[in-house]
């Protein structure tokens, strides 16, 4: 299979809704690569993302990837879209690939295409001025730094593979869990919304066919769904639910101009009517997948946890204070000071808060000890000496938890500076590993890749041949090896122009093919071949070859090199200047062989005859075997007696133009009758029989002794004829030399 070039793409903007699968859609064979953008929500864990949030790893993504196609979606794509930093990431993107050989193409909501019929006056609101702000700085990049810019206008994105990624659709299956959805707009307002795979499929046609000048497109909102048929399908799945609509302005969506249906081929074909319920699926499956993970007693831990802290540093002073009251008199734990242990532990732990905090439980237990013991609070008070336990209380909780609170902050710091050296290392790490994959790519495209310049060369000197029926048997192989079909086949155009006979075709593939074939019944096919040189068959029709292509000698239409078959991916602008490109070499080989077939025709023949000589004949006998044994072509061997008669003439009148009739070293004249069988042997005697001649068919057996005989005794003459060039040096010297004495 025909690779085409590995294209470096980048999507950019609102990426929520991409999935592996639809990369695989829109780019089968690129290299995709997705800026991360903030707050996203998971999903994307098993595509390439890379930051470029930043202007300098927006040029280092830049200038590592040499980005070939950049697709920016617009955040309008998304309803009710909370986002609006389009304009900045637009321009910062814009400003850094100006002056590259970019194809740049910005997919844009629908809300500068709509229209409002009640006021028909106020056409614009401030999304719209925002969206025509982005295409119009587009188009600006595009005229000022011939930079090649499409822009696409296309309805709301949904998809449904993506947990109904959505936004929009997120927080309305939401407010629907809770028992009331709201819409802005009326119920019969018509929804405008079209399915990301569409968008996928109208890329990758688009990408396929792309063109040099700025183009916008709009992309029809061909179904009919009204936001009441949205709201019914979502109170079937939630029954009580509460439905209110607004009285929003009526807005309508331009109708479809056909323009990208004539262009590429392309319409939508998924409907939000039919894919809700499988949005609403995947929705719940993920809701359900969250409930399960959800614990009641943690999260509320997580969620309150400073109330928490608060609780166990008052169950820990109950418990310092009992454990106090049970030592209490004993002579070696009395001296033990359990309040200062409880703050400095509290304070180590949690903080200077906390430890403040427990330094005045610390206090109120010290105070109420003294009342306990019947000490009056006002001598504790006035009397600055029993101030210090206090102070040394807070000033205990309030260096621990200082001391806590510095290391906790350094220890946040190393962290955070660690995740983003790890990330600054993930990302160099993946565009070391992109840049080897380059590096590979490239080497084996350079070395071994089918359509290098080494190979083209190669090819080149394969189809150095001045032997056409060699040339058709290297031509096969060379197109099969390159493009990589198995269907290929030559025809050869007769003298007059109104058949085409086979000469050669793919090894399991002759079924394929009519042996001869009348012209006027593919008048298409040859009028394209005159004016264009290349037939394709984009209507796919049944009875005719996928690919077809002629090869002109003095003017005229001499053969026709057709691909019966072609893969899916090989109906593509890539693969047909390909196919152009390889009838090219061809054609040049093949009117090359005629020249000098034509040239040198009388000097193979016998003198006086219009019978090839055994040096002629027998190469093109060997050149047919050849053909027959790699199974591209047919071939039958006839001895013809009584062929010297009237020199050859009325012979010559009974064969077709692609047969050969020539003598081999025996004395006996043989007819080659190419692409033919021996089921066909008793129309071929009974035409030679009209003409006065007899014809014996040559078994394989008897053939090949033939030929090989024939090969060994044009070997034997050829070295004959230079061996006494090569001795007569010696002996002309020698009767020079005798003549002098």
């Amino acid at each position: 299979m025909v690779m085409g070039w590995q294209h470096e793409v980048l999507l950019v903007g609102d990426t929520d809704f991409i999935t592996q699968q639809w990369i695989q859609h829109a780019f089968p064979r690129d290299h995709v690569v997705i800026a991360e953008r903030e707050g996203t929500v998971g999903g994307n864990d098993r595509l390439r993302i890379v930051n470029m949030s930043g202007a300098s790893t927006l040029a280092e993504t830049l200038a590592t990837y040499e980005f070939d196609r950049i697709v920016f979606f617009s955040e309008n794509l998304t309803p009710r879209s909370d986002r609006d930093g389009d304009l900045g990431a637009l321009r910062r993107l814009l400003h850094a690939i100006r002056n590259r050989q970019t194809q740049m193409l910005m997919v844009s909501g629908p809300e500068s295409e709509f229209i409002y019929p009640e006021n028909a006056d106020v056409r614009d609101t401030s999304k719209s001025q925002m969206s025509r702000a982005l295409e119009e700085l587009c188009l600006y990049y595009a005229r000022t730094y011939r930079l090649e810019a499409k822009i696409i206008r296309c309805p709301y994105l949904y998809a449904p593979e993506r947990n109904g990624a959505t936004a929009y659709f997120g927080r309305l299956f939401e407010q629907a869990s809770a028992g009331s959805i709201s819409f802005r707009e009326r119920e019969q307002q018509q929804t405008c919304f079209l399915c990301a795979d569409d968008l996928a499929e109208l890329i990758y046609r688009m990408f396929d066919d792309w063109t040099a000048e700025s183009e916008v497109f709009h992309v029809p909102n061909v179904f009919n769904f009204t936001y009441g048929d949205l709201a019914d399908v979502i109170s079937a799945a939630f029954p009580g639910l509460s439905v209110t609509f607004g009285e929003g302005r009526p807005q309508s969506y331009p109708a479809d101009d056909h323009a990208l249906r004539l262009r590429y081929g392309w319409s939508p074909r998924y409907s939000l009517k039919q894919d809700l319920p499988l949005v609403l699926q995947r929705w719940k499956e993920a809701r359900a997948r969250e409930q399960s993970e959800k614990h009641p007693i943690w999260d509320f831990l997580r969620n309150h946890s400073k109330p928490w802290i608060a609780f166990e540093i008052c169950v820990t002073f109950i418990l310092e204070e009992l454990l106090r009251t049970a030592v209490q008199g004993d002579s070696q734990l009395g001296t033990v000071d359990l309040r200062l242990f409880f703050v400095v532990i509290v304070g180590t732990m949690y903080g200077m808060n906390a430890g403040v905090f427990a330094a005045a439980l610390a206090c109120a237990g010290m105070a109420l000890s003294y009342a306990s013991n019947g000490a009056s609070f006002a001598p504790l008070f006035y009397d600055t000496s029993n101030w210090l336990a206090f102070v040394v209380y807070f000033v205990a909780g309030a260096v621990c938890g200082y001391v806590q609170m510095r290391n906790r902050e350094n220890l946040r710091f190393m962290r955070d500076e660690n995740s983003l050296l790890r990330e600054r290392l993930a990302f160099l790490r993946d565009l070391y590993h992109d840049v080897l994959d380059d590096r590979r790519m490239l080497r084996g495209q350079i070395i071994g890749r089918r359509d290098s310049f080494g190979k083209m060369y190669a090819m080149t000197r394969e189809l150095d041949e001045v032997l056409p029926r060699k040339l058709y048997h290297a031509a096969i192989r060379i197109m099969q090896d390159t493009l990589g079909g198995d269907s290929f086949g030559i025809y050869r155009i007769d003298n007059g122009g109104r058949f085409a006979r086979l000469v050669a075709a793919s090894p399991q593939a002759e079924s394929l093919f009519s042996k001869s074939v009348r012209l006027e019944n593919y008048a298409d096919i040859v009028t394209a071949l005159d004016h264009g040189g290349l037939w394709v068959n984009r209507n796919l029709e049944q009875n005719l070859p996928m690919y077809a292509a002629g090869v002109h000698a003095d003017g005229k239409l001499a053969v026709v090199i057709v691909l019966a078959k072609a893969q899916p991916d090989q109906m593509n602008l890539y693969f047909q200047n390909l196919f152009t490109i390889m009838c090219g070499l061809v054609q040049s080989a093949m009117v090359r062989a005629f020249d000098y077939e034509n040239v040198a025709r009388q000097t193979m023949l016998v003198p006086g005859t219009e019978f090839l000589n055994t040096q002629a004949f027998l190469p093109r006998v060997l050149a047919a075997n050849e053909l027959k044994y790699a199974h591209m072509s047919n071939h039958l061997l006839l001895r013809v007696e009584g062929a010297w008669q009237d020199d050859g003439s009325r012979l010559r009148g009974a064969l077709r133009q692609t047969d050969e009739a020539g003598v081999l070293q025996d004395g006996n004249v043989y007819v080659l009758m190419n692409q033919v069988s021996e089921h066909e042997l008793p129309i071929i005697n009974g035409r030679l029989t009209q003409a006065g001649l007899h014809a014996k068919l040559v078994s394989v057996h008897e053939e090949d002794s033939l030929l090989a005989e024939a090969s060994e005794q044009v070997a034997a003459e050829s070295q004959a004829d230079e061996t006494p060039r090569s001795d007569a040096a010696p002996n002309d010297s020698a009767s020079h030399e005798g003549g002098a004495a």
